[in-house]
């Protein structure tokens, strides 16, 4: 193990912005975009304030419990950070991680007191740069003399959409000293991180391929673009490098880098480029390593972990040939598996799946370029739901078409199939992905969240949501502000049942639903219910 006193690099995690402040800046432009309505969709309203899932969770248990058990879904590895830290200690770099920006903060400011050379902030998850404006700050406060570098998907799209003046304002904004402009980024990375042990506090970066970067934010350079394309085998993250209380119970994993499918609504394989595929046998030693070390939970990433169909069925022969006995979680596409890859699902582990079912109407469906229909969707939600495989269907309101007769088939299609969870979300329209090639077809102006066109806008998609979610009986709300599926994985990991989670879903989906109209609802029924899940003796698995 390299010494910390000759730290290269710091990974930063995700910063999770005060909800309060996100949702005071949505109130300020409810009148011109569906970004209020968003944010309703994804918390509750409690005693007087507006909250997330989790906090509603963290404080039913400790209301039923006396004890604050603290949950929070950004405790799971972050699988950004833990790549580049594999990768860098792959090419003998010294590199610590702070998982969590919210809850590591104590972390960083000893690893920051030990002057590393290099903070690099990954930027995943992240629809504006305010996230990350806070940890440069944070960074400046307690080391001005360590280099601060961001990438990522969120640096990726801003030197891709916007032009030169506009990045330079940006990056003033942010206040780094370098950005990586790469889909992936983290050759690049290592390149950087190079110069600067060489060459200490006067490194040379015109020689880096994919950067800006600047000496005293206000002038910006720029080099050459090289696209990477990293091998995924032999970069395939080593656990070996990591404490295994770290990344146990719960993990998540990559097996594949892009999207075999270019859906009308996703700039994903676009920003990625071609897929790429991990190999059989280095997929096999990564789960050998994590089942030894006591992993109980994987969560595949992979935005179609199921295609190409014969490697998905390849995988799980693997896994039941190891007797590996994970719980593992995936994005799936149900449109494409056959009753065998539903079997072999069952046989391998296979507790829960992410469905991008999208739209229930026919129409929509090849709207959005989704080579599927929904009697397949149908098939494939009741194949799963036979082996006790957890659904989780999300969908979007408002895409270009959308109408009343497409919303009622939508409904109608949730209400037939029943998935246990399912989440509806307001279109959002980007100007670089394939349908906004179509946008005088579809009479479509605007962007964001504020937006219409031929068929409909923001407004009348925000009350077709709201009429959705308070109509469709059966499958339970799941929203993806820091409560979406991969929470299921992260509480099982914790000790909770399914029926607990369950149990609390469905309660929290009723305090949801009230909330639409910015009414303060009296949750006196609902608290109790969900002290009595939460009471101790119906916790006897769950520990903090």
């Amino acid at each position: 193990m390299l010494g910390k006193e000759n730290l290269d690099c710091v990974i930063i995690g995700h910063n999770d912005m005060d909800f309060l402040a996100v949702q005071e800046e949505m109130k300020k432009i409810q009148k011109f975009s569906a970004a209020y309505t968003d944010l309703k969709a994804n918390s509750v309203p409690f005693h007087g304030e507006r909250i997330t899932y989790m906090s509603l969770l963290n404080r039913m248990l400790e209301a039923a419990t006396g004890r604050d058990h603290r949950l929070q879904a950004c405790e799971l590895p972050n699988l950004g950070a833990a790549y580049l830290k594999s990768f860098l200690r792959k090419r003998h770099f010294n590199v610590e991680i702070v998982n969590s920006f919210n809850y590591d903060q104590a972390r960083l400011e000893k690893l920051l007191a030990l002057s590393p050379n290099a903070v690099a902030i990954t930027t995943t998850l992240y629809v504006d740069y305010s996230p990350i404006v806070e940890i440069v700050d944070f960074v400046r406060r307690r080391n001005r003399q360590t280099k601060i570098i961001v990438g990522g998907p969120h640096v990726f799209n801003i030197c891709s959409d916007s032009d030169l003046q506009t990045q330079d304002y940006i990056f003033r904004e942010i206040g780094a000293d370098i950005y990586v402009f790469d889909s992936q980024g983290e050759l690049t990375l290592s390149k950087v991180l190079a110069e600067l042990r060489d060459q200490k506090g006067a490194a040379d970066l015109s020689g880096v391929p994919n950067l800006t970067y600047t000496l005293d934010n206000a002038l910006f350079q720029r080099t050459p673009r090289a696209v990477e394309d990293n091998n995924m085998d032999e970069n395939a993250v080593d656990w070996s490098y990591f404490n295994a209380d770290y990344f146990v119970p719960t993990v998540q994993m990559r097996t594949a880098r892009s999207c075999a499918f270019k859906c009308a609504f996703c700039r994903y394989p676009a920003f990625a480029g071609s897929l790429s595929l991990t190999s059989l046998e280095v997929i096999e030693r990564e789960l050998r390593l994590l089942h030894s070390s006591g992993v109980k939970n994987v969560v595949f990433i992979d935005d179609t972990f199921n295609v190409p169909l014969p490697r998905f069925k390849d995988i799980c022969r693997m896994m039941i040939k190891n007797r590996f006995d994970f719980n593992w979680f995936s994005f799936f596409r149900c449109s494409n598996a056959d009753d065998e890859a539903f079997d072999l699902m069952k046989d391998s582990g296979c507790k829960g799946v992410f469905l991008g079912i999208e739209s229930g109407d026919p129409r929509i469906l090849k709207n959005m370029k989704k080579f599927a229909d929904a009697d397949r969707y149908r098939y494939g939600i009741s194949k799963l739901k036979e082996r006790d495989i957890i659904t989780f269907a999300t969908i979007i309101v408002g895409f270009p078409g959308e109408n009343e007769e497409s919303i009622r088939n939508t409904t109608n299609f949730l209400q037939e199939t029943s998935p246990m969870f399912y989440r509806l979300e307001l279109y959002y329209h980007y100007t670089n992905v394939p349908i906004h090639q179509d946008a005088d077809k579809y009479g479509i102006s605007g962007t964001g969240y504020s937006w219409k066109h031929n068929t409909m806008d923001w407004k009348q998609a925000s009350a077709h949501l709201q009429r959705m979610y308070k109509t469709i009986k059966g499958p339970h709300i799941l929203p993806g502000y820091m409560f979406d599926f991969w929470s299921i994985p992260y509480l099982m990991g914790k000790g909770f049942t399914i029926e607990q989670i369950t149990g609390f879903t469905a309660t929290a989906q009723e305090l949801l639903v009230q909330g639409f109209d910015d009414a303060a609802p009296n949750p006196a029924r609902q608290e109790e219910k969900l002290r009595a899940l939460f009471r101790t003796s119906a916790l006897p698995a769950y520990s903090n």
